[in-house]
């Protein structure tokens, strides 16, 4: 009786490391709930529609790699200088905010399968001479969100001065203010806010550049590769179906 009962206890421990769950503890996998951060400053990606709703490229992409896992979003905005550090102290579970690929970056967090490459874009007072060149912004002052690739490439041409803003409509404030000289962004994003109902006939779009680390993707814990395998797989799925092309469709972004 008593070997009976042990072979059940056995065959039952083994079936548990078998047949459970293949999630390191604290897992996001185990949860309900992805906390997903976000910049909401930058649209199209995201930003808050008339009603305050958060919405935009981004928001749609993660709320199907989310639903696609069996679980709910929970959103949480904040400055983009913020997101990482947030995933890092275990505040969020997942970026979705325009995060480009960077080897400095790479260092922290664990990068999903990238969905866009884009270009970079100097936006302009309307009123402002013309700049085609890097030389023509020297003696300038240029305005940026702080954190991006774009904050960390201006910052390194010799002869131009920069401010920095936790949010990227401050920034593009100080160019129709007449407070700085250009600022820098993703293209996409350039034309959307020259192209805004805050912004119209204030701004115009001068030359683009194209930066180290120009792949964006959605970023996660580099202590959770069950949930980056996780995600990837969803990701080329979502590509794969056209899904991601319908999203660029929808709000005008560029596809890879």
């Amino acid at each position: 009786m008593k070997k009976s009962v042990v072979l059940v206890m056995f065959f039952a421990l083994l079936l548990g490391v078998v047949g459970g769950p293949a999630f390191g503890a604290g897992s996001v996998m185990e949860k309900d709930t992805v906390i997903i951060g976000t910049s909401g400053s930058y649209p199209p990606f995201e930003f808050h529609d008339k009603t305050g709703a958060l919405v935009g490229f981004d928001i749609d992409l993660a709320n199907e790699v989310v639903a696609r896992l069996g679980k709910k979003a929970e959103w949480v905005d904040m400055a983009f200088d913020g997101v990482i550090p947030s995933l890092l102290t275990g505040k969020i579970d997942m970026i979705a905010a325009c995060l480009s690929i960077t080897e400095e970056r790479s260092k922290k967090v664990a990068f999903s399968t990238p969905y866009m490459v884009s270009l970079s874009a100097f936006v302009l007072n309307k009123d402002s001479g013309e700049m085609a060149t890097l030389e023509d912004l020297k003696g300038k002052t240029v305005a940026v969100q702080l954190g991006t690739t774009q904050d960390v490439y201006i910052s390194e041409v010799e002869g131009v001065t920069v401010k920095q803003f936790p949010k990227l409509n401050d920034a593009v404030r100080e160019v129709t203010l007449k407070r700085a000289d250009a600022s820098l962004m993703d293209e996409t994003v350039a034309e959307t806010y020259i192209n805004s109902e805050e912004f119209k006939g204030q701004l115009k779009k001068s030359f683009t550049v194209e930066l180290k680390g120009a792949k964006q993707a959605l970023a996660v814990s580099q202590n959770d590769p069950a949930f980056l395998e996780a995600v990837n797989k969803i990701v080329v799925q979502l590509q794969e179906e056209g899904f991601i092309s319908e999203l660029h469709k929808k709000w005008n972004t560029k596809k890879e």
